[in-house]
């Protein structure tokens, strides 16, 4: 669980902080990584690193999935990975360190929640849904580009590999001939459930700003950032209503059973009935 310290920590570094709505949020910047550490936590995940180093390495309370954090030098490396363990059809998914910690919270999220029975879309409809420019090849692999042309997830079908897994590209700026200036990757393993990519395709096309304090955002050319205001108060109350509702996702542990039957006292016989 996230102890009192920890809250206060988070809420002493947004203490009167200054910043901005951003949007879209695919080009909002990293964000704070607790977002998404925090949530965890206190939805039963455990730690498993040590805390005087900068690699965060958690699992879930089945053990079935696990989140590692490894800072790297190169942006463009995979700072965030998803393993899941269970039993052969286990999948990965990884980002590298600038991608908005909102779209990788839309996988994470999805992975405290029970798998539903029917998923309402793929990641191509949602994207669709909300804009975005889907084309298809006749080998079977999909292209989708965001409206400003910054931002492509595309699938590709490989002749010796087959069908494989999604990459999702943002940029800066969109030119001639396609994204200029790169922002994040992201790559998710065919075998991701649909329930996931479902999720990440809500969260990558989400319209909502995302918050932003000052110094933290990338003005690129495509980046519509709001007028500067005091965002820190409003970051922490949004933060403690998204533990409360990941705390809604944590485990109940097992209710204690008694024992029935006849009470033993140290040196007395045990009478039958």
């Amino acid at each position: 669980m996230i102890d009192s310290r920890q809250r206060d920590a988070f809420a002493n570094d947004y203490l009167g902080k200054l910043g901005s709505p951003v949007s879209p949020r695919y080009l909002a910047g990293p964000g704070d990584p607790r977002h998404i550490t925090h949530a965890l936590c206190v939805a039963g995940w455990t730690v498993h690193s040590d805390p005087l180093h900068p690699v965060i390495h958690m699992k879930s309370p089945g053990q079935e999935h696990e989140l590692i954090f490894k800072p790297s030098p190169h942006h463009f490396h995979g700072w965030w990975k998803v393993n899941s363990t269970l039993g052969p059809d286990h999948w990965y998914a990884s980002f590298s360190g600038d991608a908005p910690v909102e779209i990788i919270a839309g996988l994470t999220d999805a992975l405290l929640r029970p798998a539903p029975d029917n998923v309402s879309g793929d990641m191509t409809s949602i994207l669709a849904a909300r804009g975005w420019t889907h084309t298809a090849d006749a080998d079977g692999g999909h292209r989708v580009v965001s409206p400003d042309r910054t931002t492509v997830a595309e699938r590709r079908v490989s002749p010796s590999m087959g069908l494989c897994g999604w990459e999702i590209e943002a940029a800066r700026n969109s030119g001639p001939y396609g994204p200029e200036g790169f922002l994040w990757r992201a790559s998710i393993d065919p075998r991701a459930p649909d329930h996931v990519l479902s999720a990440v395709a809500t969260a990558l096309s989400d319209p909502a700003p995302a918050l932003r304090p000052r110094f933290e955002i990338d003005e690129g050319p495509r980046l519509h950032v709001g007028q500067e205001v005091e965002i820190g108060a409003r970051i922490v109350t949004e933060h403690r209503k998204r533990l409360a509702e990941a705390r809604q996702h944590r485990p109940v542990p097992p209710a204690l059973t008694t024992r029935t039957g006849p009470v033993v006292l140290p040196g007395l016989p045990v009478r039958s009935r």
